[in-house]
C-alpha cells in the first residue's frame, strides 16, 4: 500500500520563495530589464515623452507633477517617491488617461519592470513585490498581456507552504460528536472578508495564530476526554449527555496506567484524521512515546491532551507543503511529486485529504499521478464524483460565493420594520445559492447565466410548485395518523404564500438579485460607489486607487434630494477621475431600492420636503392626503472597457447593463482570472499567460463549461510545477 509522506523542509526558505515569482518581463523581450542609461533613454524616456510630458511637463504641470526632467536616479527619497507614484498610475492604467493615446501593453510593461528594478536596487523591492501578493493587487498585472499571447515564458508557481484552510479543518472532523453545540474550526482566514480569501502568501502561522491554534485544540480535545452533560434547546431547560471519544476514554478512564495499545490506537487514529495518511512505524513510536511520557508526568487527562496536540500542531498538520519534489525539467522547474499532487488535487476539489477520496487514493497506489494525461483523467473522475448529491460542486459554489460576495448581506443592518413584507436574508441567500448550484449542474454558458439569466426573477408558479414538492416529501416521512394535520398546515401555508407571491420580469442574473443588492447597500439607501467599484474590479479587471488621505468622502445627507443629486459632489474634478470608473456603473441599479425591491418611482413627501421609503401604508396615506409626489427613477449609466466596442456606451438601466456584461469577453476573462486565484491560492503572474489563455479556450470551446475551466487549471503548468 502506498503511504502519504511529505517532508518538512526549512520554513523560512520556502516562505521567502513565495516572493520570488513576482513578474515576467518577456513582454520587453529581455530576460531582465537593464537599468542602463541607454535602456532608459531608448525605452523609458520615449514612453514618458510621447504619453506623459504633455500634461506633466514645463508648460503644463497637472497635479503639480513634472516628468520632462525626471532622471533614472533612485538614490534619494524624493526620486523614489516620484517613481512610486508613476508606477502606481501605470499599473492601474490611470496614466495616460483613457481618452488619450495609450502605449502598447509591451511598452507599458517595459517601463513598469524598469521602475520595479530601480526600486528594488533602492531597497524597496520587498515592499513592491509583497504588494503584488495581496488579493487586492491582483488586477495590477496587465490584462492585455495575460490574454494576447505575447508572453512566451512557461508557467509555474513558487514553491510554498500553504496554511490549512478552515474548510479543510472541518473536513478532518476533529470533533466527530458535536451534539449540543457547533463544530469548532480552530482558525479563520487572515485575509480581509471580501473576495477570494485563501491565499498561500497570506495564510501563514505566526506567534498569534499558533497560540490561537493551541487554545482551540486544547478546548476541542478536552471536550472529548469524558462524557459531558450539556443544556439542550433554546430555553436550556433540558439536558443531554454527549459522549466522549471512545479511544480517549480508554486512556482517561483506565483503572490503572493506560495500555500501550490504547495509546497507539489514539495516535494512529488522530494522525490519520489530521494528516490524511497512514502513520509510519517510526512516527508511531515517536508520538506514542511522547504521549506515554506526558501521561506519566502529568496524568492521564493532561498527558493525553499534550500527546494529541503534538500531532495537531506538527508542520504537516498545519501546512500544505507544495515544494516541487518531483522530476526537474530543463527550465528550472520541478513537478509536484505524486504525493504532493494527491493532496493538491484533493484539496482543490473536495477539501478532504486524499486518503478519504477513493479516486485519488487509487490513482496514487497505482502510480497514475505522474503524467499530465493521467492527472487529467483523475481530475475528470473526481469532478464527476464531486457533482453528485445535494452538496455537489462544493468548491465551485464557494468560489462564486466569494466572488460575488452576496453572503455578506447579513453584515448590512436593515431595520426590522422596513423588512416587513420583504423576504428575509436567509431565504434570499438560499434562493440565489440554489440558482448558482443549478447553473453549475447544467454547466452551459455559466458566465452569461450567472450575470444575465432570467431565472433570478421570482416566479410565483414555481414557488408554489416547490411548496407542493416539499409537502409531498414530508408526507412520506410522517406516519399516516399525522397526514391530516400536515394537510391542514399545507393548505394554510398555501393560502398565505399565494397572497404574497408575484411573478417578476425585471431581474436578470445575480447583480439584480436582492442578495447582491443588499450586500452592496448601506443601512437605508443604495451604495452606487461600491456597486460600481465591484463591477470595475471583478468584472472589468480594473483597479481603483485608494481614497487619498485627507479627502472627505462623505456624501451630503440631504433628504430633499435624490441619491443621484447628492452624489453630484463626486463629479468635482479631484473626485471624478476615480468616481467616473464607478458611479456610471453603480447608478444603473437605482431601479432597485436598498432592500432589492424593484421601483419605478421615488416618493416625495411634499409637506415635509423629503423623499420617503417604500412603505405601502405611508405612501397610501400621503397620497390620500394629497401630499405625495412621485418622481421618475433615473437608472441610466454607462459601460466602458467591456472589451467589445459594440457593448460599450450608455445603458438605460441595470437590466441593460447586466445583459451587456454577460456578453463581454473581458468579463469572461476577468472571472477566469479570479477563478485562477481561487484554485491556485495566489495572484496571477505574467508567466501564467499560457494557463489563462488555455482556460478561456477550454471555456469557449465547451460551450461555457466552468468544469472545463477547473480541469484546465488543475492540469496546467501553473498548478503542476514549482520553481
Amino acid at each position: 500500500m502506498t503511504t502519504f509522506s511529505t517532508p518538512c523542509l526549512a520554513f523560512a526558505v520556502v516562505l521567502l520563495a513565495g516572493f520570488a515569482g513576482g513578474r515576467s518581463v518577456q513582454a520587453a523581450g529581455d530576460a531582465r530589464i537593464s537599468a542602463s542609461a541607454e535602456f532608459f533613454e531608448r525605452n523609458v524616456r520615449t514612453v514618458l515623452e510621447k504619453h506623459c510630458v504633455g500634461c506633466h511637463g514645463p508648460e503644463k504641470r497637472k497635479g503639480k507633477l513634472t516628468l520632462h526632467d525626471i532622471g533614472r536616479d533612485f538614490g534619494d527619497d524624493a526620486s523614489v517617491q516620484l517613481w512610486e507614484r508613476v508606477l502606481e498610475q501605470l499599473e492601474i492604467h490611470e496614466m495616460p488617461p483613457a481618452d488619450e493615446p495609450q502605449p502598447g501593453a509591451g511598452s507599458r510593461e517595459q517601463v513598469i519592470a524598469w521602475i520595479k528594478d530601480g526600486l528594488t536596487a533602492a531597497g524597496r523591492g520587498y515592499e513592491v513585490n509583497s504588494k503584488l501578493l495581496l488579493p487586492e493587487y491582483g488586477n495590477r498585472v496587465s490584462h492585455e498581456l495575460l490574454f494576447n499571447g505575447q508572453i512566451t515564458e512557461l508557467p509555474y508557481s513558487p514553491s510554498r507552504l500553504w496554511r490549512i484552510s478552515p474548510e479543510i479543518y472541518k473536513g478532518r472532523k476533529l470533533q466527530p460528536n458535536v451534539a449540543g453545540g457547533l463544530e469548532a474550526v480552530p482558525l479563520g482566514y487572515s485575509t480581509k472578508n471580501s473576495g477570494i480569501r485563501d491565499f498561500a502568501s497570506q495564510e501563514i502561522v505566526g506567534e498569534a495564530e499558533f497560540l490561537s491554534l493551541m487554545t482551540a485544540f486544547e478546548d476541542m480535545i478536552t471536550s472529548q476526554l469524558h462524557d459531558r452533560t450539556v443544556l439542550k434547546g433554546k430555553a436550556g431547560k433540558t439536558t443531554e449527555v454527549v459522549s466522549g471519544k471512545a479511544t480517549f476514554k480508554a486512556i482517561t478512564e483506565a483503572s490503572g496506567p493506560p495500555a500501550r495499545a490504547a495509546m497507539e490506537a489514539v495516535v494512529t487514529e488522530e494522525f490519520f484524521r489530521t494528516m490524511g495518511r497512514a502513520i509510519l512505524p517510526d512516527e508511531l513510536k515517536r508520538f506514542t512515546g511522547f504521549m506515554a511520557a506526558n501521561i506519566q508526568h502529568a496524568g492521564k487527562d493532561s498527558g493525553l491532551k499534550l500527546g494529541v496536540m503534538a500531532i495537531y500542531l506538527s508542520p504537516e498538520a498545519i501546512y500544505r507543503m507544495e515544494l516541487g519534489l518531483g522530476v526537474p525539467d530543463e527550465h528550472g522547474r520541478r513537478m509536484l511529486s505524486p504525493q504532493e499532487l494527491a493532496y493538491a488535487l484533493s484539496y482543490a476539489i473536495s477539501d478532504l485529504p486524499p486518503m478519504q477520496n477513493k479516486v485519488i487514493r487509487e490513482a496514487l497506489e497505482n502510480g497514475k499521478l505522474s503524467t499530465r494525461q493521467d492527472i487529467e483523467k483523475v481530475v475528470r473522475q473526481m469532478i464527476a464524483e464531486d457533482k453528485k448529491g445535494k452538496d455537489g460542486n462544493r468548491r465551485a459554489r464557494r468560489f462564486f460565493d466569494q466572488f460575488f460576495e452576496h453572503p455578506k448581506l447579513d453584515g448590512v443592518f436593515k431595520d426590522g420594520a422596513r423588512m416587513r413584507g420583504v423576504t428575509g436574508n436567509r431565504a434570499t441567500l438560499g434562493s440565489v445559492q440554489k440558482n448558482i448550484a443549478a447553473i453549475l449542474q447544467e454547466d452551459r454558458n455559466v458566465v452569461a447565466e450567472l450575470l444575465a439569466s432570467k431565472r433570478f426573477n421570482m416566479d410565483g408558479g414555481e414557488l408554489l410548485k416547490e411548496l407542493a414538492e416539499e409537502h409531498a416529501a414530508k408526507l412520506k416521512t410522517l406516519p399516516p395518523e399525522k397526514h391530516a394535520a400536515e394537510e391542514r398546515d399545507y393548505e394554510k401555508k398555501l393560502k398565505e404564500r399565494a397572497k404574497k407571491l408575484v411573478t417578476e420580469d425585471y431581474r436578470a442574473g445575480i447583480l439584480t438579485d436582492p442578495s447582491w443588492l443588499r450586500a452592496f447597500s448601506k443601512c437605508t439607501e443604495n451604495d452606487p460607489v461600491h456597486r460600481g467599484k465591484w463591477i470595475q474590479e471583478r468584472l472589468l479587471a480594473g483597479s481603483i486607487p485608494a481614497v487619498p488621505i485627507g479627502v472627505d468622502a462623505q456624501i451630503p445627507d440631504n433628504h430633499d434630494k435624490t441619491l443621484r443629486e447628492r452624489y453630484a459632489k463626486t463629479e468635482q474634478a479631484e473626485c471624478w477621475k476615480c468616481h467616473k470608473l464607478m458611479n456610471p456603473l453603480g447608478m444603473a441599479f437605482e431601479s432597485f431600492d436598498d432592500l432589492g425591491r424593484f421601483r419605478t418611482g421615488l416618493h416625495f413627501d411634499t409637506a415635509r420636503k423629503v423623499f420617503i421609503d417604500e412603505q405601502p401604508d405611508q405612501i397610501k396615506n400621503l397620497a390620500k392626503a394629497g401630499k405625495l409626489e412621485t418622481r421618475p427613477v433615473d437608472a441610466t449609466g454607462e459601460l466602458r472597457g467591456s472589451g467589445d466596442p459594440a457593448l460599450d456606451g450608455p445603458v438605460k438601466d441595470a437590466l441593460d447593463l447586466v445583459q451587456r456584461l454577460g456578453k463581454s469577453p473581458r468579463v469572461r476573462q476577468s472571472i477566469i482570472r479570479h477563478a485562477f486565484r481561487f484554485y491556485m491560492g495566489r495572484n496571477e503572474m505574467l508567466s501564467d499567460s499560457k494557463t489563462l489563455i488555455a482556460a478561456e479556450r477550454a471555456y469557449v470551446g465547451s460551450g461555457g463549461s466552468f468544469k472545463e475551466v477547473i480541469i484546465s487549471f488543475l492540469t496546467s503548468d501553473s498548478f503542476l510545477y514549482r520553481k
